[in-house]
């Protein structure tokens, strides 16, 4: 899936480049695009998905005026959770690669809670594996 944000100059640090936490903030309006989308991922009414890490490669600098390409999808698809890659593509150079870990959570017991099947079914359709099969090598599988 891919999905486009459009950087402000207020996303720019004293350095003249974007923030690295703006970094952050387009992979999680990405994960949540495809994650609160009923038509891509069914959940139930009484769960929700959160994030329980987050790890970024920083590649290159971003700069303003521009957008940016975030191109998401699943590695794994687990019992209540699951991990997500993502790739961030200024001008077809990849900027940053991401990976989270996210977990489907009662809202009641705020704790895990396991995906129900046809969750999990539609998140495995998002599963593309890297080029050469190999996590570790994820940032030469990226293309934009």
């Amino acid at each position: 899936m891919h999905t486009t944000e459009k950087l402000r100059f207020a996303d720019t640090d004293c350095n003249g480049h974007i923030s690295n936490a703006v970094f952050a903030v387009c992979c999680q309006n990405a994960r949540m695009e495809l994650l609160h989308d009923p038509r891509c991922v069914p959940l139930p009414i009484d769960a929700q998905f959160v994030i329980a890490r987050l790890e970024i490669d920083f590649l290159g600098e971003m700069h303003w005026p521009n957008s940016v390409v975030i191109g998401t999808r699943c590695e794994h698809v687990g019992r209540a959770s699951l991990v997500m890659a993502q790739a961030l593509f200024i001008a077809g150079r990849c900027a940053a690669i991401a990976m989270s870990t996210v977990v489907l959570m009662d809202r009641v017991t705020r704790r895990a809670t396991s995906l129900p099947s046809e969750t999990a079914s539609a998140l495995r359709a998002f599963i593309v594996p890297p080029i050469d099969g190999s996590l570790l090598a994820r940032r030469q599988g990226w293309e934009g």
